[in-house]
């Protein structure tokens, strides 16, 4: 049995709110570490020390998460809530490659798009809880913009454990009721 060394550079998606273009920003990731690497150089995101011994709203250092649902993709069918957090300058959004480019384009901070392309989503859903403990780790709010409502087909709940393992326990914004 050989191991195979894990990469120290992996690619990631980043906004820099170029009209919708997502470069292609190369960044380290660490080569020695106490957690095991995926094959994308994510750590496990199991076994990350948490932020806190018990979920709390905000962390000591202003870290917090907000999971939002993005509706159907129309911008005009947005809550005003949603609108709001997502033209918060210091926010982290992370998204996946579903949510619509007019929702994208309202977007003020730093966006995160997840590479959830077919066979790899177990992958990206590790590499969403990564940046999200990154940002909460910075002090960030970080919102998980999510298409349609968070809880139905969207991993919502699932996400919502997983934060509460680092030790946040998150707000929900669900999309408005028609």
């Amino acid at each position: 049995l050989t191991q195979t060394p894990l990469p120290t550079r992996c690619l990631l998606y980043v906004d820099t709110n170029s009209h919708g273009e997502f470069p292609r920003e190369s960044v380290d990731t660490p080569t020695t570490s106490k957690h095991s690497n995926n094959e994308w150089g994510i750590p496990d995101c199991r076994t990350l020390e948490p932020f806190s011994t018990k979920p709390v709203e905000q962390l000591e250092n202003g870290g917090k998460v907000t999971l939002v649902g993005s509706g159907p993709g129309d911008p005009d069918l947005l809550t005003v809530k949603a609108l709001k957090l997502l033209q918060d300058p210091k926010a982290l959004v992370i998204v996946d490659r579903l949510v619509s480019q007019e929702i994208l384009d309202l977007i003020q901070g730093e966006v995160k798009v997840a590479r959830k392309l077919p066979g790899c989503a177990d992958l990206a859903q590790e590499e969403i809880y990564w940046w999200t403990y990154q940002g909460l780790q910075a002090g960030k709010h970080v919102i998980r913009l999510k298409i349609g409502d968070p809880f139905v087909f969207g991993r919502g709940g699932e996400e919502i454990l997983m934060f509460r393992q680092f030790g946040v326990e998150s707000k929900v914004i669900p999309v408005s009721s028609f």
